[in-house]
């Protein structure tokens, strides 16, 4: 009996299909806003600190704040702002809930600082009359809510959270017996 041989194939085998990339999803523009908004305060404070270890022994002398708390606010908000960014930029699941208590406390700490440190002379007044607040503190005022409100509004915005991979992700509850 003979043996049939298989004959060898010459036709190259088929490549397999590419494989499906996920789209590269555009930054919203409110995101990179907040990035360069928190960029900006990171290098602010940074200079903060720059400044007063620079005229450190003028400080000390001037204010009644001391050059320590100057030097280390400015060193804690400009090092604190750095992996924000980072995160705000690379998509990062965390990033929005830690922008949103990075805005609270900053807010807070501004007016914090405002309040019971910052030194607001009375324009025109004799013997040292001091204002609790700026003059313009409803500006400021005003001005912080608006931004608060628009760090809010841009953290919930459906391009964001699809940005971020926050969009229908809920787990149901499991309902198995422990």
């Amino acid at each position: 009996m003979s043996t049939i041989e298989p004959i060898p194939s010459t036709a190259e085998p088929e490549p397999a299909p590419p494989a499906r990339s996920t789209p590269k999803l555009r930054r919203p523009f409110g995101v990179t806003l907040l990035a360069l908004g928190v960029i900006t305060i990171s290098a602010l404070n940074l200079a903060r600190f720059a400044l007063a270890l620079r005229y450190w022994d003028y400080l000390d002398t001037l204010t009644t704040v001391s050059p320590w708390y100057l030097a280390l606010s400015g060193l804690g908000w400009g090092l604190a702002g750095l992996p924000l960014t980072w995160g705000l930029l690379r998509r990062k699941a965390w990033a929005p809930d830690l922008m949103q208590a990075m805005a609270l406390s900053y807010a807070t700490y501004f007016w914090l600082d405002q309040v019971f440190l910052q030194d607001h002379p009375l324009p025109g007044a004799e013997g040292g009359a001091r204002l609790l607040l700026p003059g313009n503190w409803t500006f400021e005022a005003g001005l912080t809510i608006l931004l608060l409100a628009f760090i809010v509004w841009t953290l919930k915005r459906r391009s964001t959270n699809i940005f971020f991979g926050e969009v229908n992700e809920h787990q149901p509850e499991d309902k198995t017996p422990a």
